[in-house]
């Protein structure tokens, strides 16, 4: 055969992935992504606080809320669970207000109210550090985008569903925020507490 066949053969084997057509295409990204998803279902849990979404009231429809999240997320969909995870996390914060008696609208948007609840933590100086109160400022204008991802990439309304990648980190950033709100309330608490005086135990 002629060193011209070779190098024409050659030059089709090397461009050959630009001749697949858009169904072959969409094929391999689907057995990708699935791929993608059974190794890392293999690995472990795909949101390392997933335990920090519970309820932080009494109310049953919050606590199931909570379990159908996790267990989107144990069945490895977090793209499926991320209007549900909006609605646990506006129930939380609100609890939070009622809690520290913070005054908030019923149609106030997530990244308000959570506004409210920062500037509450700071006043109160139960931030120790300038580093903290950074991150969750920060949490805000997360929480904001947070608002589109829910109206927009979510099955809140008729929508192209966010992708999976993204998903997972807009839950570990959510998860992680509330397993540190937690850890502060707890703190918060403890405090109060402590400082309680028991009036049964002084002598008149």
């Amino acid at each position: 055969m002629s060193h011209h066949y070779f190098e024409k053969l050659k030059e089709q084997q090397s461009t050959s992935w630009y001749q697949k057509n858009e169904k072959e295409f969409k094929n391999s990204e689907e057995l990708y992504q699935e791929s993608l998803k059974i190794t890392q279902r293999l690995q472990g849990n795909i949101v390392d606080d997933i335990g920090a979404i519970k309820p932080n009231s009494d109310d049953v429809d919050f606590k199931k809320l909570s379990e159908s999240i996790r267990e989107s997320i144990e069945k490895n969909l977090p793209e499926i669970a991320l209007d549900r995870l909006h609605t646990f996390v506006m129930k939380y914060i609100r609890e939070l207000c009622k809690k520290h008696r913070i005054k908030y609208t019923a149609d106030e948007a997530l990244h308000s109210i959570f506004g409210k609840y920062i500037k509450f933590l700071i006043e109160m100086g139960f931030l120790e550090t300038e580093m903290s109160k950074r991150i969750l400022k920060t949490s805000i204008s997360n929480l904001d985008s947070f608002n589109d991802i829910r109206n927009n990439k979510s099955f809140a309304h008729d929508n192209p569903i966010l992708n999976y990648e993204e998903s997972v980190l807009v839950f570990n950033s959510i998860s992680s925020m509330i397993k540190f709100i937690e850890a502060l309330e707890n703190r918060i608490n403890k405090s109060k507490d402590e400082n309680k005086t028991d009036w049964n135990d002084i002598s008149f």
